[in-house]
């Protein structure tokens, strides 16, 4: 079978890969980190003073950029709604780590587009003993 060229009509097509220039936050905007996605294009977010809120993925972002847990987004708020906030941008890995190096996100942010929750074990109400009683079933 022939090899792909690149001037054939069926060569792969690869996207070029551009630097997008860091966006910084404004009046009204804040950086904020996922930590929960609710569906219907909503997220808990935790803000730099530790406050949790919900945050609406506008549909500019359907199907073109997926948020996962752990990942830092600029937020917008909203002046008719306080309890909720719009988000205006995701910021990649590299992005991620330049802010956090420029100290525009507090390190407790930490653990940056790992795409995962820091992972907390949870103490259950059950309490597992060793039961390595062995029934005789001679005996029953």
């Amino acid at each position: 079978m022939a090899k792909k060229t690149k001037r054939s009509k069926n060569s792969k097509n690869k996207k070029d890969v551009q630097k997008r220039s860091l966006e910084f936050k404004d009046d009204m905007q804040e950086y904020a980190k996922i930590e929960k996605s609710l569906g219907d294009r909503r997220v808990i977010v935790v803000l730099p003073d530790s406050t949790k809120k919900m945050a609406i993925i506008p549909g500019r972002f359907r199907k073109r950029c997926w948020m996962k847990i752990g990942d830092i987004i600029l937020i917008s708020y909203r002046e008719y709604q306080t309890e909720k906030l719009d988000v205006c941008y995701k910021y990649d890995a590299d992005e991620a780590r330049l802010l956090l190096e420029y100290n525009e996100i507090p390190s407790f942010f930490g653990g940056i587009g790992t795409g995962e929750e820091s992972k907390t074990e949870e103490d259950s109400c059950f309490d597992f003993e060793d039961d390595k009683v062995e029934i005789n079933i001679d005996d029953i």
